[in-house]
């Protein structure tokens, strides 16, 4: 049976290029004797080329009104213009900035005169609000990342260096910097699909997990995964929330229940918005890889906390289950290949020590990044 992505096919600039030279040499004109430069050559690659490029638009545009091909922009107009969903942007991480003053200047400050740095990321960060610095004293400042998204995410104590020139001064923030990436496709199509079960007056899951996840409701941004378990015998409902670093605050959860209770709870059914809690999973790993990577050590270790912090970040409350079983687990060998697939085409050989075997997660639980502990071995080219 023939499937809607066999359809939307994209013919590239080369293969119109052959349909063309094919055709005139079916009219009997010299396509063998038409050499690079000639104009007639020359023209039809122009043609292929326009060609590709509407190619693309038409496939684009078709696939657009499907929820599972629609991509990019595409599928962003699709979810508000059909689901009344609005994707969520990458937001900037923000957290405090302790300066403290060894010299004997004195500094007035104000908002945007200052840029710190990540010396581990390079990613950088603007002050929000302004002081006085006085000699030999300190400041505590609200920053900013200049760039949204997890990648100008730091732990406490990582954004370590002043861009600005302060005599004397240091810095170092006191609470961690933590950005989100803009919404990915599977979680705009998962938010699409659970807006349908939101219509029904009877309370499907689909309904708990839309309202908890949309920020139009909740009025927060920072509740991304969710988990809804039926308990038939009593009438109740319980709905686990987390967000990208696992747990949320106490005014996300109860934000999150008053829209449940608002939205998406039928009469005589009791629902109960909790946390997910959360269970570090610490990693020690071995990677081999080719020095053609051209990164330093400190920069393989520093890309690969990332990633497996953003793996975590999205996988789902109570982990991933297997049929027939009935509570999931984080499987090993999705930390492994994790690890591996930072450097793809370099990495050719990862030791996993920790964790040295699946994490079986209940359903009220959800993985987060522990304690990162790793040792790159670097191999001369082939």
């Amino acid at each position: 049976m023939i499937t809607l992505g066999q359809l939307l096919v994209k013919q590239t600039k080369a293969a119109l290029l052959q349909v063309g030279l094919d055709v005139a040499a079916a009219l009997g004109l010299p396509v063998s004797s038409w050499q690079p430069g000639d104009p007639t050559r020359t023209t039809y690659h122009y043609l292929a080329e326009i060609l590709e490029t509407l190619e693309v638009m038409l496939a684009d545009f078709c696939a657009a009104g499907f929820l599972d091909y629609a991509a990019g922009d595409w599928l962003i107009l699709l979810a508000k213009q059909v689901f009344n969903v609005d994707a969520i942007p990458a937001t900037f991480a923000t957290c405090t900035v302790l300066l403290s003053n060894a010299g004997g200047g004195v500094y007035d400050f104000e908002p945007g005169d200052i840029t710190f740095r990540n010396s581990s990321t390079d990613r950088t960060y603007r002050n929000t609000t302004g002081g006085h610095l006085g000699a030999s004293g300190t400041l505590l400042l609200e920053a900013i990342a200049d760039e949204a998204g997890s990648d100008s995410s730091a732990a406490v104590g990582e954004i370590d260096e002043l861009v600005t020139t302060l005599l004397g001064v240091t810095c170092a923030n006191t609470t961690a910097a933590v950005g989100q990436d803009a919404e990915s496709p599977e979680s705009i199509r998962s938010r699409c699909r659970a807006k349908l079960g939101a219509l029904s007056p009877n309370g499907p899951r689909d309904a708990y997990a839309y309202v908890a996840r949309e920020p139009s409701l909740t009025g927060t941004t920072n509740i991304t995964r969710v988990r809804v378990f039926p308990d038939s015998d009593t009438g109740d409902v319980a709905v686990y929330v987390a967000g990208p670093a696992g747990p949320v605050s106490t005014a996300d959860l109860a934000a999150a229940t008053a829209a449940i209770l608002r939205w998406a709870t039928p009469l005589t059914i009791t629902p109960l918005v909790a946390n997910a809690v959360a269970v570090p999973v610490p990693l020690t790993y071995t990677l081999w890889i080719y020095r053609a990577v051209n990164r330093s050590d400190a920069e393989v270790k520093t890309a690969i906390a990332d990633a497996f912090a953003r793996m975590l970040a999205t996988q789902p409350i109570g982990g991933d289950v297997v049929p027939p079983a009935t509570t999931g687990a984080l499987y090993r060998t999705l930390v492994e290949s994790t690890v591996r697939g930072v450097y793809p085409a370099d990495a050719f050989r990862v030791a996993v020590v920790a964790p040295a075997v699946d994490v079986a997660l209940a359903n009220n639980q959800v993985a987060v990044a522990g304690a990162v502990t790793g040792t790159i071995v670097f191999v001369d080219d082939p």
